[in-house]
């Protein structure tokens, strides 16, 4: 019968020892790497949707308004507006809507707001001015002032006729 035979343990290499760092590298490095989408994350949350603020709703509601205008969405504007505005897009069949909606996207003549300048809010109605633009021209920019109504459903984007 041969003795038993002692083995030694395995000695560290210098490669082990760096391949241990290199993951801890790699988990500090993706660690920074979401705390910093996290915090561009909440900036622009913000910027952008933070405000709740009664102009900062005003404001909300016309880019909705104008980003259904360039979508097309015939829904959203059915949505977002009130009185004969309203009426106009209820009234309004969906293949006309769409058939009125290309002609305007080919000729440019959809506006597109570059910022809403200032908000005035009376009791349940606010005028919001606002600098706007075509893509047909859009180095000519325009002031457009927009009516709204507060509704039980929020703000709304009214004709001037039917605001109070």
């Amino acid at each position: 019968m041969a003795p038993p035979q002692r083995f030694e343990p395995p000695q560290p290499t210098g490669g082990e020892e760096k391949a241990g760092r290199s993951k801890r590298w790699l988990l500090v490095a993706g660690g920074a790497a979401v705390v910093v989408v996290a915090l561009i994350i909440g900036a622009v949350a913000m910027l952008t949707g933070a405000d709740n603020s009664p102009e900062g709703q005003v404001k909300a509601v016309i880019g909705e308004y104008t980003e259904a205008l360039q979508a097309g969405d015939l829904e959203n504007l059915r949505a977002s507006t009130c009185g004969p505005l309203h009426d106009f897009y209820q009234g309004i069949s969906a293949e006309q809507f769409n058939g009125v909606h290309q002609l305007s996207t080919e000729q440019g003549s959809i506006p597109v707001v570059a910022s809403v300048d200032a908000v005035r809010i009376t009791g349940e109605t606010a005028l919001a001015e606002a600098t706007v633009y075509t893509t047909a021209e859009p180095g000519e920019r325009t002031v457009r002032t927009f009516d709204l109504q507060r509704t039980d459903a929020g703000w709304k984007v009214c004709d001037p006729a039917e605001a109070p």
